[in-house]
């Protein structure tokens, strides 16, 4: 969730065993970021998003250098699908999913091309803290926003016009996501708090429900993370980073071929 993280502290976790009601008991209060934006400091002292710039950092990493890298080399090969389906691994703010209704909205966006945006969380953050982040622009992504995190989890349900969005609580370890993947924004806490969430097994768990050419992007740059990557069929691109993250990471799925 962070290009560059804060990490005070180290918890190492087992699948992240934390009680329900886990942020009922903490105090989440808003961090600047160097782009003006805000962020929050997360339960193992890292922040959810990077600190020189929490809307730049998901701009470039997730909606750039993912969502429309996938949409253009599409309309490139003249296979553009009727609906793009996104995963996102760790929903946290909600800020990947208001950026990519952004885009959806943005001369950029190839027109009445709907979003399924399936998203895995361990732990929702509450609307108290997130209605905090100031992230909408306008009042139509204001209530967007509003929508996304009120919305039922465990269910699809529409959160703007062309946009269904289907929130499940659990852990993305004994997660099997909805076939038909496009685009992956994996975006969970660091392999320095959270290693188990960035092992091979993981990986391997989304495989199966990627079309040919899914596009994966994370800020993670990890030669453990490129390594199972590649022994799962995609093609690895090291791209340049952000703020003061030097390299980021897209990841293509080929299967068996390209």
């Amino acid at each position: 969730m962070a290009i560059v993280k804060n990490n005070t502290a180290q918890h190492f976790t087992k699948s992240c065993p934390r009680k329900d009601g886990f942020f009922d008991d903490i105090s989440l209060q808003p961090v600047p970021t160097e782009d003006g934006s805000n962020t929050l400091m997360g339960p193992w002292g890292e922040t959810y998003h990077s600190i020189s710039g929490a809307i730049q950092e998901s701009q470039h990493v997730y909606i750039i250098s993912g969502l429309l890298y996938y949409l253009n080399s599409q309309v490139s090969e003249g296979r553009l699908p009727h609906a793009i389906h996104i995963l996102e691994v760790g929903f946290g703010t909600g800020l990947n999913a208001l950026l990519t209704y952004r885009a959806m909205n943005s001369c950029i966006f190839p027109k009445a091309t709907p979003v399924y945006y399936e998203t895995v969380e361990m732990f929702p953050l509450p609307e108290n803290i997130t209605n905090e982040l100031l992230y909408p622009d306008s009042p139509r992504e204001k209530e967007f926003f509003r929508n996304i995190h009120r919305g039922k989890w465990g269910e699809p349900f529409q959160a703007a016009e062309g946009f269904t969005m289907l929130k499940q609580k659990g852990n993305i370890l004994d997660y099997q996501p909805q076939e038909g993947i496009h685009v992956v924004y994996y975006d969970a806490f660091s392999p320095g708090v959270q290693p188990e969430l960035w092992s091979r097994n993981v990986f391997a768990g989304i495989t199966p429900s990627l079309e040919k050419a899914a596009v994966l992007t994370t800020y993670c740059c990890r030669g453990m993370v490129k390594n199972a990557l590649r022994e799962l069929g995609f093609l690895i691109e090291r791209l340049p980073g952000t703020g003061r993250k030097r390299h980021i990471l897209r990841a293509v799925y080929c299967m068996q071929s390209c």
